[in-house]
């Protein structure tokens, strides 16, 4: 059957649903030009009435447009295209990867695990390094409750009950907050990406750590959003180069991974902090502190949220590394109008997050045996990380920092090799690498590795290593 849109026809092949149809048709038309950047498009009603379907379908597909980012949600505005697609074949080339190893491939090979991979470059802990038993208790008592955990789709900013606890945990590391200021996500990369998506447009200037999270950058460079990399040292962001960004773009949000960075493993020292602090307030900058590796630290570093008491600064966390990766629960904290934003876009884009997971997650985390377990691992991160920079430095390799804790170190190798190279060589070895340049904003040559210590345990890493270098 044939549905016609607005300048464009929107065909329903066997197998394909009215919403797949209609999401199909609508990002061909705005990657080849026909829906123009900035258009307005029709209502849902409008939509569905020319369409002749249920505004049901119609919502269903715009969302999936809007989490996609070809269309955009505007409060009492409508639905516009976004302006981030090029729609002509020069401008596609100009932005095409050229890299036999990219961040595409880093994000599919790493998670089509094969039981033979050598994880040397992922970014999560082993399964056997977390409590699988705490994790059995915790899901049967929480199949043993006796109200339903299934009926709705939960508050708009996540389970109360968790929210509450999480107060309480952010009010002990000197983060002044309530459960009000507090928003669940799906993750910590789900919870940078509401923040992009609620408080950006395409085009903005922001600063980013260089190098960086290699997943943030590649959300960032896909919503059109122009990035100034901040390079790093071995105590944080280079507040001279800073200040230099600041006076020249005033770009809107800093978004920066202070506590054992990944991927450098380095954090900010007490100065930077402050010092980074003073000229977002001097720049009038919002400051997104990325704190998910926070746990492993040593000490009780104050975060930037603790310092600034939350006024420039939104704070992100999740369980990815301290309970599990598969679990999918993180949250931002941060004031109480940019948090009412986040969450409307949070609504739009996918509405609540999965409370059932958040429920487990406060099952493990109430349980006394969490901060034991917190402790081992730092316990076993710290041996890890002296074990990686022994062997590193052995074999004559440079380390970016040498932190004492943490997942992450970045290496070189003593001759100008090319890690690209060297990373395809290993994947015929069955071990993953993650090269310097995934690192990069853009993209640019780099002779770093990271590593993953909690990974890079095994001899045959080192082997091969010792083999490409000697």
């Amino acid at each position: 059957m044939g549905l016609v849109m607005t300048n464009f026809t929107c065909s329903l092949n066997n197998g394909t649903t009215l919403v797949e149809s209609i999401v199909n048709s609508a990002t061909t038309a705005i990657q080849s030009g026909q829906w123009q950047a900035e258009s307005k498009i029709p209502s849902i009603r409008r939509m569905a009435a020319q369409l002749d379907v249920s505004p049901f379908t119609v919502v269903e597909a715009y969302d999936r447009l809007v989490s996609m980012g070809y269309i955009q949600a505007r409060a009492g505005s409508g639905f516009f295209v976004e302006t981030r697609y090029p729609v002509n074949s020069q401008a596609k080339q100009s932005t095409q990867r050229s890299w036999p190893v990219d961040e595409s491939w880093l994000l599919h090979k790493v998670y089509q695990l094969c039981p033979q991979t050598l994880l040397a470059g992922c970014g999560w802990l082993p399964a056997h390094w977390y409590d699988l038993k705490a994790q059995q208790k915790a899901l049967r008592r929480l199949g043993r409750q006796q109200h339903s955990i299934i009926q709705d789709y939960g508050h708009p900013k996540g389970y109360p009950p968790l929210r509450q606890h999480l107060a309480h945990r952010l009010q002990e590391n000197n983060i002044n907050t309530t459960a009000e200021h507090i928003l669940l996500t799906q993750g910590a990369s789900r919870a940078l990406d509401m923040v992009i998506g609620a408080l950006l447009q395409t085009g903005d200037m922001v600063l980013v750590d260089d190098p960086g999270y290699c997943n943030l950058l590649s959300c960032l460079a896909f919503r059109g959003l122009k990035l100034l990399p901040v390079p790093w040292t071995t105590h944080g962001p280079d507040l001279e180069k800073l200040e230099t960004l600041l006076q020249t773009h005033r770009p809107k949000v800093f978004f920066t991974n202070p506590w054992l960075q990944n991927p450098t493993g380095a954090s900010y020292s007490t100065g930077t902090a402050h010092r980074v602090l003073k000229l977002a307030e001097q720049y009038d900058l919002l400051v997104v502190e990325d704190n998910v590796s926070g746990d492993f630290t040593s000490g009780r570093q104050p975060t930037l949220s603790a310092l600034d008491d939350l006024n420039r600064v939104i704070y992100i966390d999740s369980f990815s590394k301290t309970l599990s990766p598969s679990l999918r629960v993180g949250y931002l904290c941060c004031a109480l109008d940019i948090l009412e934003k986040i969450t409307h876009y949070k609504m739009i884009s996918g509405l609540s997050s999965a409370e059932l997971n958040e429920r487990l997650v406060l099952e493990l985390i109430s349980e006394g045996g969490y901060r034991h377990q917190l402790e081992k691992l730092r316990i076993r991160l710290a041996e890890a990380q002296a074990f990686c920079q022994r062997q590193f430095l052995t074999l004559g390799w440079q380390l970016f920092a040498q932190p004492s804790n943490g997942m992450f170190l970045l290496a070189r190798p003593p001759q100008a090799l090319d890690t690209v190279q060297l990373t395809e060589l290993a994947q015929k070895q069955q071990i993953l690498l993650a090269p310097g340049h995934l690192f990069s904003a853009d993209l640019k040559t780099s002779n770093w590795l990271r590593f993953n210590v909690a990974f890079s345990q095994e001899p045959r890493l080192w082997e091969y290593l010792k083999e490409v270098t000697s």
